[in-house]
């Protein structure tokens, strides 16, 4: 692994070496073709650079043209060197251009994305969660080993292919920055060694699971997981609810999606102020409040808020 890695050093740097050699000699031809050519033409400075660009991009104009012994050599010089140089810089930003366009099509390559959301896994959980956060205008993109990305490129769905245990997947994930981690995968021994790689990268970043067996959730707790959504609880509760009240789980069903009918949202109390002056739009109302790490439902417009309370609201999404 050592020797692989070594290997991979070299070349990258021989591509670099091979970079700056190119860019060397085309400014080499351009600053020697402008003095020789000012020198035996008798042109100013600013005429020969002109002229050397005209020739090495093969446009020609003809307004400048060498008509000494030495201007011809000059041109011959130029034409040679120059030529082929600057075609081969066209050719290598062609091919750059086109590997970025590759890498993007099959997630090979890496993001550039800040303060985003990386989901790991595709899946209808997955695309569920999508749906919301692009409705909410939030960045984010899929990371996973087997996704499906002619469904994901069709989408315009940026994506990573790879292994998100990997710290070099999550590096190309621009883990460092990324706000938070949605992993609603079905193996909660995969999610708990995907959140331990992530927080190792990141220890600021927010990570929200869904887990399967609720023997796993006080692992998941150790693992520095900071929400813990039990798929089979949620699902036993509202099955439940939908026999003995099914208007309550349409309500809870239409208030969690923001996509159509109800939105609940949270807000942070920035300073401290009265509920009465805080500002909300026509169709958001205060249901709850949550300070000290409880809610509160019994409350008055002249209630006092402290900074880090937070407002639940409904609003209509429609």
């Amino acid at each position: 692994m050592l020797l692989l890695r070594l290997i991979n050093r070299i070349r990258a740097l021989r591509r670099h070496v091979d970079k700056f050699r190119i860019l060397s000699l085309l400014l080499f031809v351009l600053i020697f073709g402008s003095i020789a050519f000012s020198y035996f033409e008798k042109k100013e400075i600013w005429d020969a650079i002109y002229w050397v660009i005209v020739t090495i991009t093969t446009v020609g104009y003809g307004d400048f043209y060498p008509e000494t012994q030495g201007g011809r050599i000059t041109f011959v010089l130029v034409a040679v060197g120059g030529i082929g140089t600057i075609a081969y810089v066209i050719e290598q930003l062609v091919a750059f251009s086109t590997n970025s366009a590759l890498k993007k099509l099959f997630g090979s390559g890496a993001v550039k994305m800040k303060k985003h959301t990386i989901i790991v896994g595709w899946n209808t959980k997955a695309e569920e969660a999508m749906k919301e956060l692009r409705n909410e205008n939030e960045e984010f993109l899929v990371v996973g080993s087997e996704l499906n990305q002619a469904e994901l490129n069709a989408q315009g769905i940026p994506h990573i292919s790879g292994d998100a245990t990997k710290s070099e997947t999550l590096n190309r994930c621009n883990i460092e920055v990324a706000k938070t981690m949605m992993i609603p995968l079905e193996n909660d021994s995969e999610t708990i060694m995907i959140a331990l790689a992530a927080r190792k990268l990141n220890p600021g970043i927010k990570i929200v699971v869904t887990c399967e067996a609720r023997e796993h959730m006080e692992m998941m707790r150790v693992a520095g997981i900071d929400h813990i959504i039990s798929y089979a609880e949620i699902s036993g509760r509202l099955l439940a609810h939908a026999v003995t009240e099914p208007i309550v789980v349409n309500f809870i069903m239409d208030a969690t999606t923001s996509v159509e009918g109800f939105d609940l949202k949270q807000i942070k109390v920035g300073e401290k102020t009265r509920l009465a002056d805080m500002t909300l739009s026509e169709n958001e109302k205060v249901i709850a409040l949550y300070k000290r790490g409880r809610f509160i439902f019994d409350f008055t417009a002249d209630i006092t808020l402290e900074e880090g309370d937070y407002l639940v609201v409904i609003s209509s999404s429609c």
